[in-house]
């Protein structure tokens, strides 16, 4: 626990570095499979405040929500879901898409299901009296799956993307532009690395 606290502490310090950042930035932080607390289960509550003490001493707009977590900017709701969806989908789904947008997929299933985890209990255990926080009705604007594998689709009038892993996708992201409601791609270049 203490090198966490000492890591959360270092990355406070190092966004501290760069004021502009700090007072024009909300930081928004998901916790994941593998982060503190209880895993395995949805929802899962933020990172225990123990952990993340130092860094919202370093960066007060820091914010530890849920997962998923559920975001209003102006007349847009995003949600936004932490998990390898498309793998744990694929590996338990029935029938396999033949046209090969799995991504695609996933998303649309989600938005029919109404609901982020249209798994078995077996694949995707649920706190049931949480469950309700797991339900996609009304449709929000934007869902985002912070899966491994970046991609970007959209259904039924939603935008559906996950930016992947940035370190593995060689630096890229992706941008939501909220004016223009639209996904773009981006990528830190190799100089500027």
């Amino acid at each position: 626990m203490s090198e966490v606290r000492k890591a959360f502490g270092a990355l406070g310090n190092l966004i501290a570095g760069f004021p502009n950042l700090m007072e024009n930035t909300k930081f928004i932080f998901v916790p994941g499979a593998t982060d503190l607390g209880p895993s395995g289960i949805f929802p899962r509550p933020p990172i225990l405040q123990y952990a993340t003490e130092p860094l919202r001493q370093a960066v007060p707009s820091a914010c530890f929500a849920t997962n998923p977590c559920r975001l209003v900017y102006c007349t847009q709701e995003i949600v936004i879901l932490r998990e390898d969806m498309v793998t744990k989908m694929c590996r338990n789904c029935v029938h396999f898409p033949q046209d090969g947008d799995v991504a695609a997929h996933v998303g649309k299933t989600m938005v029919n299901q109404g609901h982020l985890a249209p798994l078995s209990l077996f694949a995707m255990p649920v706190y049931w009296a949480l469950d309700h926080c797991l339900m996609l009705h009304p449709t929000p604007d934007v869902i985002i799956v912070a899966d491994k594998d970046s991609f970007t689709t959209s259904y039924n009038e939603a935008n559906i993307f996950s930016p992947g892993s940035f370190v593995s996708s060689d630096f890229s992201f992706k941008v939501y532009y909220p004016a223009a409601r639209q996904v773009e791609e981006s990528q830190i270049k190799e100089e500027e690395r």
